[in-house]
Parts: C-alpha cells; structure tokens; sequence
C-alpha cells in the first residue's frame, strides 16, 4: 500500500461516524446501490466544508448524496467518500422568507409550512428528495419548480469556500441548474424561499391536492427513482413508452411501472442493472418507432461492475 493511500485511510478513517464499504442500498429510496468506499452523514456546513477542502487537497474522490429518490447508485458502488448531508432545519425568516437546510425532505418541508400556515411550497410534497438535490436539479412537480419560488441559496465549493448564489445566479433551466455542469462539485448546504403567509387550512387542502394528484397519476407506496427520462418538446416521455409497447415490462426485479411509463419502480430486489437495461430499452424503442432521442432525467452514481473497494485495497 502507497504511502498516499495510508494516509486516506488514515483520516478517513478516523472521520465521527464513518462507514467503510457501506451498502448504499440502506441510504438510497430506491433501495439499489452497491458500496460506498467510505461513507459519513454530516448536518454541519462548516464540517461539510472541511471534508470538501480536504478531499479536494488529497485527491480523494468526494460523491454528495441526497435521498437518492432521482439518483440511481450502480452495482459496483462508489468510490473514495460518500457524503449525506444531513442539515433539516426550516427557519422561518419573516412573513416572505423560509431558510432550509441543505437536508430537509421537500414533502416534510410543504406539510410543516401547511400547519405553521406558509403558502408557496405546496408542490413539495410531489417532490421526493432533499431541498439541497432539488435545487441542484431544479426539481418540481405538477407546474411548479424550484426556480418559481428560490430566492437565493448559499453553496460550498469544491475547495471549502460557502458563497450565496441568486436565482439568477442558478441558471435555471427545465431540471437543470449550472450546477450540473459549470459550477459541478458545488453544494447546496443552505436554501431561502419566497413564501407568503395564508390560512393553515387553505395551505393544507391545496397540499393534500397535490398528493392525491401524485397518488392518482404515479406509482405510489413502492421504490421508484421519479421520472427516468425528460419530457420532450410537446410531448410526454410516459405517453411515447406506453405507445412503444413497455408499460409493465420487467427485467429481474425492476419493472417499467404499469401505472405510469416514466417510472421504472423496484418491485422485488432489483438491481442498477435490471434498471439500466429496462431504460436502455425504452428509449432505444422510442427512438425507433416515433424517431424521439429521450434524455435521461436520473442521475447515476458510481461503478457498473462490482469491484474490490478503495477501502478494501487499503488494507490489502
């Protein structure tokens, strides 16, 4: 073992609450993933800036993970440190202005704001990821994203520095922000909201609306990673699958879901591959009857192929 590996080991492995070669399947909703090299939950963004600064500074690769509702984590597992970034809090500034943490559930986040009597997040109970992934890919449900209601939100880069960035800021296009692209490695660890006060009764019949739309329209009260693909220009993703033939194919443990085609739901232990191989089929029969190129909406983490772990080697 190189002396470089040693000392990753070393300090990695003396992190509060590390997990060498952790499942991820245990941290992802979807319940799929192989193993994490390294794996560690942090609710402070001053400590999740220095993890940030020093993976950077020792070359260790650093993976963020939120819900894992929109990600889907391969078999292989990923490599180096896994971090979840665990910050739940909602502070509730003044009567225009809510403050999340970078960890809160949107759905707790839009029945909390529902009783304390807070309108504007009532789409977030559609949403089933952290407020620090759905600014990250400008998430949203039912005509409503992200990019409606975010004031600003405060980011730590890659080195460790937290600065604010603006809506504007954000680049906001339909699920995506410049932190895919241009601003990668940057992490959301704190978001403000436009809100306005209203009655709590008002606020909640429009969330429970919401989630009876969800329930009507998507799989629910099983594992699915969200919408696979992006919906075309003028078109639904779901509707050009169900046309191709897919709605309730299966492959191993994963089925494209019989209630609605954009979503490929878990139903008995399936694997990042089964999942692969149903989206590779979707769309390659989209592209061929109806000559549409659907983009992917999931996000994959990690490796295909399992493999022995940085962990593991570094012990060896």
């Amino acid at each position: 073992m190189s002396p470089e590996r040693q000392r990753d080991a070393a300090w990695l492995d003396a992190l509060p609450g590390v997990l060498r070669d952790e499942p991820l399947a245990r941290h992802s909703q979807f319940g799929v993933g192989g193993p994490a090299d390294w794996f560690v939950k942090v609710s402070d963004a001053d400590e999740l800036a220095r993890l940030l600064r020093r993976c950077a500074e020792g070359g260790v690769p650093l993976t963020m993970l939120g819900a894992g509702s929109n990600a889907l984590i391969l078999d292989g597992g990923v490599r180096g440190l896994v971090v979840r970034y665990d910050d739940r809090r909602l502070r509730v500034i003044d009567d225009t202005t809510v403050e999340l943490g970078g960890g809160c559930m949107l759905p707790r986040v839009a029945l909390d704001c529902a009783r304390r009597g807070i309108a504007g997040l009532e789409f977030g109970i559609g949403v089933p990821g952290t407020c620090g992934a759905s600014v990250y890919g400008n998430a949203g449900a039912f005509g409503t994203e992200i990019r409606d209601v975010l004031a600003d939100c405060d980011v730590a880069t890659p080195h460790g520095d937290v600065r604010m960035m603006s809506n504007h800021d954000c680049g906001f296009a339909y699920r995506h922000s410049r932190l895919k692209d241009e601003l990668q490695g940057h992490v959301v660890v704190a978001a403000r909201f436009t809100v306005r006060r209203d009655d709590a009764g008002a606020v909640r019949k429009r969330t429970d609306a919401v989630q009876a739309q969800r329930k009507a329209t998507q799989p629910y009260g099983v594992r699915s990673l969200g919408s696979v693909f992006k919906n075309p220009q003028g078109d639904k993703a779901g509707r050009l699958v169900e046309a191709a033939g897919l709605k309730g194919r299966r492959k191993g443990g994963a089925e494209i879901s019989a209630k609605h085609a954009n979503f490929i739901v878990n139903v008995d232990n399936a694997s990042a591959a089964d999942v692969l191989a149903l989206a590779r089929l979707a769309h390659d029969e989209v592209l061929r009857q109806f000559g549409v190129d659907l983009e992917r909406e999931i996000i994959l983490l990690g490796d295909a192929a399992p493999a022995m772990s940085s962990a593991t080697r570094a012990t060896a």
